[in-house]
């Protein structure tokens, strides 16, 4: 089908939704009484929040539309650094890898390595490639501080930012230098893949989360002027960046200058194209890592600089920046979810009064009717093989719960975070432990539900039961994801045996093999 007539069938599913939901909430409003009022509020609140995302989304993709692709190269021949860092401890071959290849993008330009720990072996390399090698003695302020180091010594008019793990393609400057003919833009983001998503269930998952977001939702982002820079394969102009002072800092530097930049009146552009690959998170440690400093780095600016630059944003930059943080308080949600069923099935109060029939019969068609336009979506997509129900992502999603929260209640009390890097190299062992908060929560979900069932005979607490054995379910597979050795043995055992039924199963749900990387 025609982009334009996708788009078009896109919009217009959005419109029945709207009017879905808006039968939904009318149906809430009148068949739903208030049981217990502090369960009622909590699940209402779960409830709208979700709400709220799904209209987020929907506002998203109705901004959908076939980016203008520069027909010509760039206006002018631009001064052009790109850096990229290293942190002690990181694998020196990943490095060593990122490096020959941004030697190797074909635009004149000059290229920097910014390492905190002055390793010999990497200095050595530099002079062996012609790239400059930049140090420095101080650690403040973190990826930040070591760009900002490096910057004071760069003199080009665009500045090329990539993660040590991401590997540009010789084409990268061609598909972004184009967009800076305006001279009103002040940065270029493109697409954030991964090359390493097979490695694990967690890899996996976590790669899904990102799917929709470098797909359809910065793809609305484009349009909208609200395109987010990643601390990965973004294009700043030098000039946009002094005009703030230089990278923001913070453990979501990224998103920091961003805001600034669209403070400052920048314009931002997302170019969909995949022009490096880095890596994905593939333990369960490493994944926590980094969405503990994420949330917390995401919270903090929520709270303390979207407030102090509020009126300078425009009214879509004002939504964007006040409602993507929300993605974090996933963490509370999960809890509320959680928490409500658990105590209904054993205190024997309800937060609903209601017919669970009526009440499904005006949720079922706005669910449907959601799943339809998120799949329909899917055309936005980057590469084919990111198509699907995403559902380890949405797994690992819940099972992060815990450092979401975390995360809220570190920005509450100022509890810092130190700012490190997310570990690189694959981790096969079993994490238990950390995995630990979802399996004591899933046993706690079932053992609500039997105590719950054995007093109580009724339609509100099967609704409560349902509830908890859904959550129990997706809490386990929460913990079972990070049990790395777990499914390698099953994998194995499945390659032994044969079985046909087991292994499309396995194949398609849960072998992070299956898929092409």
């Amino acid at each position: 089908m025609h982009k334009s007539k996708s788009v078009l069938l896109l919009t217009l599913l959005i419109f029945v939704g709207i009017g879905l939901l808006a039968l939904f909430l009318w149906g809430f409003s009148t068949v739903v009484a208030i049981g217990h009022p502090v369960l009622y509020a909590l699940l209402t609140l779960s409830l709208l929040f979700k709400l709220v995302r799904l209209l987020f989304e929907w506002y998203h993709y109705t901004g959908i539309r076939t980016p203008k692709v520069p027909l010509t190269p760039a206006a002018k021949a631009y001064r052009v650094d790109m850096l990229t860092t290293a942190c002690p401890g990181e694998p020196q071959e990943m490095i060593e890898e990122t490096l020959r290849a941004m030697v190797a993008v074909d635009y004149p330009h000059t290229t920097y390595l910014c390492d905190e720990g002055n390793d010999p072996y990497l200095k050595a390399l530099c002079q062996e490639l012609g790239a400059v090698h930049v140090t420095r003695s101080s650690r403040t302020h973190a990826k930040a501080g070591n760009i900002n180091n490096a910057l004071q010594q760069a003199t080009g008019e665009l500045c090329v930012i990539l993660d040590p793990d991401h590997v540009p393609s010789p084409d990268f400057l061609q598909k972004v230098l184009p967009h800076f003919d305006d001279p009103q833009t002040g940065y270029v983001q493109v697409v954030q893949a991964y090359k390493n998503q097979s490695e694990s269930l967690v890899a996996r998952g976590a790669a899904e989360q990102t799917y929709n977001f470098y797909g359809p939702y910065m793809n609305a982002m484009g349009q909208y002027g609200t395109a987010q820079a990643i601390g990965a394969n973004c294009t700043f102009r030098r000039e946009a960046l002094d005009s703030i002072g230089g990278h923001a800092p913070g453990l979501t530097e990224d998103m920091h200058t961003s805001m600034l930049l669209h403070a400052k009146g920048w314009k931002s552009v997302y170019v969909p194209e995949i022009v490096s690959r880095g890596l994905v998170p593939s333990s369960l440690s490493a994944y926590y890592k980094q969405q503990l400093k994420w949330s917390r780095g995401t919270f903090d600016l929520w709270f303390r600089v979207y407030p102090l630059i509020f009126r300078q944003l425009n009214w879509r930059q004002k939504l964007h920046h006040g409602l993507l943080p929300l993605y974090f308080l996933f963490g509370l949600i999960t809890l509320i979810d959680v928490a409500v069923p658990v105590y209904a099935l054993f205190s024997g109060d309800y937060p609903w009064h209601m017919d669970p029939l009526v009440f499904f019969a005006y949720y079922s068609p706005l669910l449907l009717c959601g799943l339809l336009i998120r799949q329909y979506a899917q055309r936005w997509l980057n590469e084919p093989h990111e198509r699907g129900l995403h559902l380890i992502g949405g797994i690992l999603r819940v099972g992060t719960w815990w450092i979401y929260i975390t995360g809220f209640v570190y920005t509450l009390l100022n509890i810092k975070v130190p700012y490190i890097p997310t570990p690189k190299e694959h981790d096969t062992k079993n994490e238990v432990l950390l995995a630990l908060p979802n399996l004591l929560l899933a046993l706690l979900c079932v053992v609500a539900v039997i105590w719950g069932l054995e007093r109580d005979w009724q339609p509100y607490s099967f609704l409560m039961a349902g509830f908890a054995l859904f959550n129990a379910l997706i809490l386990f597979l929460a913990f079972a994801i990070g049990q790395s050795q777990w499914f390698a043995v099953v994998h194995s055992l499945d390659r032994l045996i044969r079985i046909p039924r087991f292994s499309f199963r396995w194949k398609f749900l849960f072998d992070p093999l299956a898929r092409p990387a």
